[in-house]
């Protein structure tokens, strides 16, 4: 069995999907199940939503569950911008795990994200001029990799792949080709923590037995029945595309600006009813925040409401496929309808995997904020 443990949920699912493509059982949880009977068991665990002591000792805790199921593989899924407590979570699993080295590969040159001469660049641009310079939550303000992860006094290191790796330490791996993962992917057995994004796990997969053929065939089914999207990102791309539908008439609900402002249980049962007659008339509804309009102040709060009023629609119509964008949002939702685990069925785009609910009749698609939307998916 392979493990890997994710800082969030839609990156869960991108790992997961990965495996489902390599013809692997894939079980996508938010703990640790010691009787699991997976090749691939992915833990999400929502540590960029909580503060930093909270995510050390979560990923304290659930690096010493893993690791008793005794894994081939123990990999840590991180945001490929690096977003969230990278170094400190890093830390405290190779304490935890016994080890003295951290291998730290996030670049994905597949989606244009490379690390060069010490720089984040997306598409040859230092990220800091990018749109994640305006991350509410983690803005990037330093295309400087060791300043991205506010290293501080903490032993951190970057390094090509043609130069000598220090012993001990968190080693950050250059790279602009996917020849660059392929090499760095030779440290799989090397006693190191292994660390990154999608592309890093990927080039790992296909140096082991499991770049064998498989006989696993993917779903081809399509999202079918009541559709409900629910669009948490706040990223510009995103955001404009709701709009344009908004705009056009179609069917959108946004949060009111009472229900940003205040609590009350009146206007959360308005807007649950706006979103059931959409679905009722439409056959699908979209679920977001309107930027422009309003002015925010708690992330936590406001996907905390998302999440609510999800639930007050899921228990007021029949709602088939569920279509979440946000990695944070999409760990609100699944908590408060108490969903803990999913069985992938299909990748439809790096990062975009529809995972069937355990023991119900519903089919959740979750995508990261700043990935496109593959038209399969995007139903309008």
């Amino acid at each position: 069995m392979l493990a890997v443990i994710a800082d969030d949920l839609t990156g869960a699912a991108e790992l997961g999907g990965i495996g489902l493509s390599y013809g692997l059982k894939v079980e996508i949880s938010s703990k640790v199940n010691p009787s699991t009977k997976a090749d691939l068991l992915v833990i999400a665990t929502d540590t960029r939503s909580k503060t930093e002591v909270e995510a050390v000792a979560e990923m304290e805790n659930v690096s010493r569950l893993v690791a008793q199921l005794n894994p081939q593989l123990i990999f840590k899924k991180v945001d490929s911008v690096l977003r969230g407590y990278v170094l400190a979570e890093t830390s405290a699993q190779l304490e935890a795990l016994k080890l003295g080295r951290a291998l730290l590969v996030p670049a994905n040159p597949a989606l244009g994200r490379t690390i060069e001469n010490g720089s984040y660049l997306i598409d040859g641009k230092p990220i800091a001029e990018t749109a994640f310079s305006g991350d509410p939550e983690f803005p990037t303000k330093s295309s400087d990799v060791i300043k991205l992860l506010r290293a501080g006094n903490q032993s951190v290191t970057v390094r090509k792949t043609n130069e000598v790796l220090p012993s001990e330490g968190i080693i950050v791996g250059e790279a602009a080709t996917e020849a660059d993962l392929t090499r760095w992917a030779e440290f799989s057995g090397s006693g190191s923590l292994l660390a990154g994004a999608s592309g890093f796990f990927r080039a790992i997969l296909k140096q082991t037995e499991l770049s064998k053929p498989h006989t696993h065939t993917q779903s081809n089914e399509n999202l079918s029945g009541a559709l409900l999207y629910v669009c948490g990102s706040a990223f510009a791309k995103s955001t404009h595309l709701v709009k344009e539908i908004f705009n056009s008439g179609g069917s959108v609900s946004y949060m009111s600006e009472e229900i940003n402002f205040r609590n009350n249980s009146a206007d959360m049962d308005k807007w649950s009813d706006e979103i059931c007659n959409l679905i009722r008339e439409n056959g699908k509804a979209i679920v977001a925040i309107d930027s422009e309009r309003q002015v925010f102040f708690n992330a936590l709060e406001l996907r905390s409401k998302m999440a609510l009023v999800v639930k007050k629609v899921f228990d007021n119509t029949r709602i088939d496929e569920l279509i979440i964008e946000g990695g944070s949002t999409a760990s609100s939702v699944l908590n408060e309808l108490e969903i803990d685990t999913l069985y992938p069925t299909e990748e439809y785009a790096t990062g975009v995997i529809r995972s069937k609910v355990a023991g119900r009749e519903l089919y959740i698609t979750l995508k990261p904020g700043s990935y496109a939307w593959p038209n399969e998916v995007w139903a309008f």
